[in-house]
């Protein structure tokens, strides 16, 4: 009888999160967010305008 160990190889570890600098605050007046070191963005959430993402997918056709 064999016995078969089952695994995989040893990868690299994944890239570290980018981080900003720390105790920056909301850039809106009269904001004192304080903003997390992984916000890329120069105000908090509240402040932060509305993107709408790009969805690809399947164009309907005009009506014939």
């Amino acid at each position: 009888m064999s016995e078969y160990v089952k695994g995989t190889h040893p990868r690299e570890l994944p890239r570290p999160n980018r981080t900003f600098e720390e105790g920056r605050v909301c850039a809106h007046d009269s904001c004192e967010t304080r903003l997390s070191i992984y916000n890329r963005s120069q105000s908090c959430w509240q402040h932060t305008p509305v993107r709408f993402p790009f969805v690809r997918g399947q164009r309907k056709r005009k009506a014939a």
